[in-house]
């Protein structure tokens, strides 16, 4: 791949906002040049996005799909299209999500994602698989199936990670559902991040969990005991507790603004990742669909629930959620970091990705200021441009 240099006045780097340009150079980020110092550049091809952000890629830890595309369909195909879909939103990293179907499903979608991370593809990279059940508490389903769901088991975890051959990095579970004690020291053990999610615990429930093992908050405020002011829940041990992080969707549809306010007054920016929760019919027409054995309504306002009016995921991307958040009144800064950072940090990526700093991955994203996505690089590839009409969405159930 050629040099490339792009220009804008709004770069925000890891020591702040420049103005000035990056220097691409293969895979990775070469050189911040200050404005005074671009004519050094001018042989080099040059993207000009004055007037634009350019920002760090999106680094999604919780999605489902979109566009048509499903992680849990045990399809190589849908993962292709959607890590070539992701870019689109401007993410660039992301933890394909899957763990409500059947067992025999969850390990042939494990198998297929892992497929796809051994070989070439396009498009945003697969950092590890992201299990969202099916250790979960059936008294907070959400939208899951309860008869999918499991107890507990370092045996059966240990064939899902045969399976993904050794591609889960992070799982939600239950923490007070018998043999989770077990279950999560074993996943710590093996260097897997845990999460509790889809929870009933009690704030001392929730206080043991985090005793075991769990940092993680699974999709914050959503599906797990809520804040009562006789017993905190399980809520309130995670914003109460320091080490924990706070996975949040910033759609304004799952959690109220004023809530967000809230989790982000406890929590602070460092602690916040920013997820986008999407499910296969993010992006798709208003309607009724049929998706992994389950019937989802899709309003005329893109919000995806089930026939009960249960909410079942999220149909909003993760730049739907930033500009959200900006307008919320958070800095760019401090979005980008919940966007990029932390979830990279997580992922223990921060090394080489989530930031805009010479020497790591070429990973960008231009945002108009409207927050549109413009173009996106994944390792200094162009893998978005707003002006190219080729269709990223499943054609099959784009055309529904």
């Amino acid at each position: 791949m050629a040099r490339v240099l792009i220009i804008s006045e709004n770069i925000y780097t890891s020591a702040g906002r420049v103005a000035g340009g990056v220097v691409l150079n293969g895979t990775t980020i070469e050189k911040i040049v200050e404005e005074k110092d671009l004519a050094q550049y001018s042989e080099l091809e040059t993207i000009d996005a004055r007037g634009n952000m350019v920002l760090p890629g999106f680094i999604d830890m919780h999605i489902h799909g979109s566009a048509g595309w499903a992680v849990g369909t045990a399809d190589e195909g849908n993962v292709r299209g959607l890590s070539r879909f992701l870019p689109s939103v401007g993410v660039t990293s992301y933890h394909p999500t899957c763990g409500g179907e059947t067992v025999d499903v969850i390990k042939e979608s494990l198998r297929a994602v892992a497929r796809v991370k051994g070989g070439d593809y396009d498009g945003a990279r697969i950092l590890g698989v992201h299990m969202e059940g099916p250790f979960l508490n059936p008294a907070k389903k959400g939208a899951f199936i309860v008869k999918n769901l499991q107890k507990p088991s370092v045996d059966l975890m240990k064939s899902f990670i045969e399976a993904s051959e050794g591609n889960i990095i992070h799982v939600t579970l239950a923490p007070e559902v018998e043999g989770a004690k077990e279950l999560i020291e074993y996943l710590v053990d093996q260097g897997i991040m845990v999460a509790g999610g889809h929870t009933d615990a009690t704030f001392a429930e929730t206080e043991q969990g985090i005793e075991w093992g769990v940092t993680l908050s699974n999709h914050t405020c959503n599906a797990q005991r809520s804040i009562h002011h006789r017993e905190p829940g399980a809520l309130g041990a995670y914003l109460l507790n320091d080490d924990v992080y706070c996975e949040l969707i910033c759609d304004f549809f799952h959690v109220h603004p004023e809530m967000v306010r809230l989790v982000m007054r406890l929590k602070g920016p460092d602690k916040v990742a920013m997820i986008s929760d999407s499910i296969i019919g993010a992006g798709l027409k208003p309607g009724k669909y049929e998706f992994s054995g389950k019937t989802i309504n899709i309003d005329a306002e893109g919000w995806s629930k089930l026939p009960d009016g249960t909410i079942s995921g999220s149909t909003k991307s993760m730049a739907f959620g930033i500009k959200n958040m900006v307008e919320l009144g958070y800095s760019i800064e401090d979005v980008s970091k919940m966007a990029s950072f932390v979830p990279a940090k997580l992922s223990k990526v921060e090394d080489r990705k989530g930031s805009i700093g010479e020497g790591k991955d070429a990973d960008l994203v231009i945002m108009d200021k409207d927050f549109n996505v413009v173009r996106t690089y994944v390792e200094g590839k162009l893998a978005y441009d707003v002006n190219d009409e080729q269709p990223l969405a499943n054609p099959v159930l784009a055309a529904n």
